[in-house]
């Protein structure tokens, strides 16, 4: 059974922070939150521990974190942010450093895992595409909390927490919705029942709580959020994440999240690869500088402190 405490922030599309009572918080506090226009937001996956005590490795950035940072992570067993989380952070600049002032984990999914017919896994009817580290340990009936980036109809893993040994009575999903001949889906989750989902559009990023089925998610609530939540918060956005073909309008979004890039961005579509996205925010995303990320983790996070990554990022932090 998943905890109901009421969360003060959760992940709701890119960088993000938005209030949510799905999930089970835990937060440090030790003054007032530093914050204002020209802070920076950060998507992506801890790569390992800073390089200080109370610091993270996020998109080949070291954030500092203190007493007064906003953290949300899983508290089933008191656990701080962990390697392998995706986590989506804002960041003001101090005395040098980037300091985190919100700092929370991403979870695409939260519920039982399934087999899949060619023996891989699911939870809630999205795949979770593999393979991944500590796939083998997983077993269906599991209650996992999956953090990672989406990738169509399915989820890329960069975590796997395993909550509880049995199936969950609760499930928690987080998404874009869109609309098909099959019906109402997020990823490769179907919506079912008569609920507030029959009045979102298309395409708009929800979180949604409900109760599994054999055949998707019965809903029992769903939240719709705008996606201008950093207006007047932040400037500069790092995304780490996968492109994806605007439905109705040329040019590209974020897959799973609806985030649209600015037709100004200055970027190299890669169909189907896990990216790094460099640039400004606004009304969208105004991409400046895109990379390549390989999909090994040792791999990725080795690229991500080259010199190309270095040089990259050290020109966006000076625009910032």
């Amino acid at each position: 059974m998943i905890s109901r405490r009421a969360a003060l922030l959760a992940p709701l599309a890119l960088a993000a922070c938005a209030p949510d009572r799905a999930l089970p918080s835990r937060h440090a506090r030790g003054g007032e939150e530093e914050g204002g226009i020209g802070g920076t937001g950060i998507f992506g996956s801890v790569a390992a521990p800073g390089t200080a005590p109370g610091s993270v490795r996020v998109n080949g950035l070291t954030l500092a974190t203190w007493a007064g940072t906003a953290i949300e992570s899983l508290a089933h067993r008191g656990e701080p942010v962990q390697p392998g989380d995706t986590v989506a952070a804002e960041a003001v600049r101090d005395r040098g450093r980037l300091l985190a002032t919100r700092l929370a984990v991403f979870h695409p999914l939260v519920g039982p895992l399934e087999a899949t017919a060619d023996g891989g896994l699911a939870v809630l009817g999205t795949r979770l595409q593999g393979p991944f580290e500590g796939m083998a340990a997983l077993r269906p009936g599991m209650t996992v909390a999956v953090s990672g980036l989406w990738r169509g109809p399915a989820v890329v893993p960069t975590a796997v927490r395993v909550l509880e040994q049995a199936p969950a009575r609760q499930a928690v999903l987080r998404g874009q919705l869109r609309r098909t001949a099959e019906g109402v889906v997020v990823g490769g989750t179907r919506l079912l029942g008569q609920g507030p989902q029959d009045g979102i559009a298309a395409d708009r990023f929800v979180t949604v709580q409900g109760v599994p089925q054999a055949s998707g998610l019965m809903v029992e609530a769903i939240d719709e959020r705008p996606l201008g939540v950093f207006a007047g918060r932040i400037a500069a956005l790092s995304v780490e994440g996968f492109l994806a073909p605007n439905r109705l309008d040329p040019g590209f979004h974020l897959a799973g999240f609806g985030l649209p890039l600015d037709p100004g961005s200055r970027i190299r579509p890669r169909a189907g690869e896990r990216q790094l996205f460099l640039g400004r925010y606004a009304e969208g995303f105004r991409v400046e500088t895109d990379l390549a990320l390989p999909a090994d983790p040792a791999a990725r996070a080795a690229a991500l402190a080259g010199p190309e990554a270095e040089a990259a990022i050290g020109r966006w932090l000076a625009q910032a």
